[in-house]
C-alpha cells in the first residue's frame, strides 16, 4: 500500500520541478548585461535605447519584466539564446559604486562623475575618453514669464536669491511643478547646493505644464519648466547667464551646452567592458538612435543643419571671424587631464559628426571658421589670446587632416565669456571652440 502512494508521490515531485526548468534554465543561461544609475536617464530614455539597440541586433520576444520599483529586466532572444539587460535606476552615485565594484557594466548619470567619484574609479581607466563616456541626450530647463515682465533676461544669482526668499526685481514669486523628479533635482544641484528647494516664496503646482500656465496670468511670478513642457500663450521663455552672456534655450543653445540651465543625459562604462556593452553604448551615438532621443523630447546630439542667428550685436572681431558664416550648434570643449584624448568626451564625438555632416554632397565645397575662446586669465590678458588661439589651432589641424577645408583660424581671447568666476566649472564652459560653416 505505501509503496504505490511513495512511487507516485516521488514521480510528482519530479514533474513539478521539471516544469519550470526551462524557464528557469533559459533565464541561468542568459548572458545578462547590467546598466544600474540615476533614475531620470532610466526611467525612460535608456529602456527606449535597449529595446531599438536589440531590434537592430535582431533580438526578437523583446518584453519589459518588472523585478522591483526601479529595477527594470528587458528580456530578448536571438537564434534561441536569450539576453537580459537589466536597468536599475537607484540613483547616479549608487549605479557608478556599482560599476567600481564590478557589479554593472553601465552607469548612468545626469551629470559628470565628481572628484571622489573619480578618485574611486581610477581603475576604469581614462573616464574622459570618448571610449567610455557616451553623452546620449540634453535636457533643459526653461525660465518662462508672463509676457508684459520687466524681466528681459535672468541670472543664475537672481535665481539663487529667489530660492533664498528674495526677488530678483521684477519676479517675487517662484512657480514650480510637484517636488521630486530630474528637473528638480537638477534644480538642487545647480542652483541650491543640492539642499531641498523649500523657500517660502515658491508655490508648487500640480504640473509643470499648470507651472507654465499659472505664469501667463501673474506678471509678479517665474516658472521654472522642463523643455519638452507645452508653454500656453502670454508667456516668454526669458535667456539665462551664469555671469557672463545671456543664453537662450534654443537649439543651438542646448546642442552647444552653452546654456547654463542644461543637463547632460549619460553612461559610462569601465575600459574593459564586454561587447554587449560596448554595442550598445555605440548604438546609442547612432543616428538611428539619436532619432529615438528626438521622439522622446530630448535634445538630440546629432547635428541638425545649421541656421541663420544674429550677428549684427557681435563685437567687431568676432564678426569679422565668422563674417558670411551660420554656426555649426556645437561648442568644442577640451580636458587637457585625459590620457587619451585632449577633447572633452561629447566634442571627440561631435568632432566625428562634423566630419560626416562635412562630407555629405550638399557641404561639398564649403569651408569652416574655427573660433576659439579662453578663460579670463588677470595676470595676462596676451596668455589668454594665446590660449584660445591655440585651442583653435588645435581644432582646424584636426579637421585639415581629415580634408575638411578650413578658411579661417581666429583666437578671441576671453571675449564673449560664458561663465564668470574663476573655478574649474567656468574655466571648462569659457574655454571652448565654435564652428562656423561658410
Amino acid at each position: 500500500m505505501d509503496f504505490p502512494f511513495a512511487r507516485m508521490l516521488a514521480l510528482a515531485i519530479v514533474l513539478a520541478g521539471m516544469l519550470p526548468a526551462p524557464a528557469r534554465a533559459q533565464e541561468q543561461e542568459a548572458e545578462r548585461l547590467r546598466i544600474h544609475g540615476s533614475h531620470t536617464v532610466g526611467e525612460r530614455l535608456v529602456p527606449a535605447l535597449v529595446e531599438d539597440w536589440l531590434r537592430a541586433m535582431e533580438y526578437t520576444g523583446i518584453r519589459r519584466v518588472p523585478r522591483a520599483p526601479g529595477l527594470l529586466e528587458i528580456h530578448a532572444l536571438r537564434e534561441g539564446v536569450p539576453l537580459v539587460v537589466e536597468i536599475g535606476g537607484e540613483g547616479g552615485g549608487e549605479g557608478f559604486r556599482r560599476l567600481v565594484e564590478g557589479q554593472a557594466e553601465l552607469a548612468m548619470l545626469a551629470r559628470r562623475p565628481d572628484a571622489r567619484e573619480r578618485e574611486a574609479g581610477w581603475q576604469l581607466g581614462d573616464l574622459s575618453s570618448p571610449d567610455q563616456e557616451y553623452l546620449l541626450a540634453l535636457n533643459a530647463a526653461r525660465v518662462v514669464v508672463h509676457r508684459d515682465s520687466a524681466l528681459k533676461r535672468i541670472d543664475l544669482a537672481q535665481l539663487r536669491a529667489l530660492l533664498a526668499g528674495s526677488a530678483p526685481g521684477a519676479a517675487n514669486r517662484l512657480l514650480l511643478g510637484p517636488a521630486g523628479g530630474g528637473l528638480e533635482g537638477f534644480l538642487r544641484a545647480r542652483l541650491n547646493g543640492g539642499r531641498p528647494l523649500r523657500p517660502a516664496g515658491v508655490l508648487r503646482h500640480r504640473d509643470l505644464r499648470s507651472a507654465a500656465a499659472a505664469a501667463a496670468f501673474d506678471p509678479s511670478a517665474l516658472a521654472v519648466v522642463e523643455l519638452g513642457t507645452p508653454l500656453p500663450p502670454g508667456v516668454r521663455v526669458l535667456p539665462v547667464s551664469d555671469g557672463g552672456l545671456a543664453v537662450a534655450p534654443d537649439p543651438t543653445g542646448i546642442r552647444s551646452q552653452d546654456y547654463p540651465l542644461a543637463w547632460r543625459y549619460q553612461v559610462y562604462g569601465g575600459q574593459m567592458m564586454s561587447a554587449l556593452g560596448r554595442s550598445f553604448a555605440l548604438h546609442t551615438l547612432t543616428p538611428r538612435a539619436q532619432a529615438l532621443v528626438q521622439r522622446l523630447g530630448l535634445v538630440s546630439m546629432d547635428l541638425p543643419l545649421p541656421a541663420t542667428g544674429e550677428v549684427a550685436a557681435l563685437p567687431p572681431d568676432y564678426r569679422d571671424a565668422i563674417a558670411g558664416g551660420t554656426r555649426l550648434p556645437l561648442a568644442l570643449r577640451f580636458n587637457l587631464k585625459s590620457l587619451t584624448t585632449i577633447f572633452d568626451g561629447s566634442s571627440a564625438h561631435d568632432l566625428e559628426r562634423v566630419v560626416e555632416l562635412l562630407q555629405r554632397p550638399e557641404y561639398r565645397g564649403r569651408s569652416v571658421s574655427v573660433v576659439g575662446f579662453s578663460q579670463a586669465e588677470r595676470q595676462s590678458k596676451l596668455f589668454a589670446m594665446t590660449a584660445s588661439s591655440n585651442r583653435a589651432d588645435i581644432v582646424a589641424a584636426w579637421l585639415i587632416e581629415r580634408g575638411i577645408a578650413v578658411r579661417r583660424i581666429r583666437g578671441l581671447g576671453a571675449l564673449q565669456p560664458l561663465a564668470g568666476g574663476e573655478g574649474e566649472e567656468a574655466r571648462f564652459r569659457n574655454e571652448r571652440v565654435e564652428l562656423w560653416l561658410l
